[in-house]
């Protein structure tokens, strides 16, 4: 296993990676809005939507794995009500053929944010 870090996505606030490396396979811990220059969180849910994915594409281009490498993507949402606009931030983000994707209703998250995303890749060339 070797581990994966970027400063283009927060680091890990605990005793974890922002993403392991196992066989060509990439698994990324739960990325969640916080801005990786400053810390910051946004305010706005769709802004928190944006910078999520964009933590989890830093991750993902870190281990070597482009848009069409990422396998399965899990979303956790605090309120489902957001899934509408989930959807539509998740469709900019992806395109055909879609990864696998599972979404979650959940009643908390860390540091009391609105979504957190965590995927499985493929690193190129396999």
């Amino acid at each position: 296993m070797r581990p994966i870090e970027t400063k283009d996505a927060p680091l890990p606030s605990g005793p974890y990676s922002q993403a392991t490396v196992s066989c060509n396979i990439v698994f990324v811990s739960g990325q969640i809005p916080i801005d990786p220059a400053d810390g910051t969180i946004p305010d706005k849910t769709e802004e928190q939507f944006r910078v999520t994915m964009r933590n989890l594409l830093s991750v993902l281009s870190a281990a070597g794995v482009g848009r069409d490498g990422i396998l399965q993507v899990t979303v956790y949402l605090t309120d489902m009500e957001d899934f509408a606009l989930m959807n539509s931030i998740y469709a900019e983000t992806f395109s055909v053929p879609f990864p696998a994707r599972t979404c979650i209703g959940v009643s908390s998250l860390p540091k009391g944010v609105k979504i957190m995303v965590d995927a499985v890749g493929e690193t190129k060339g396999h």
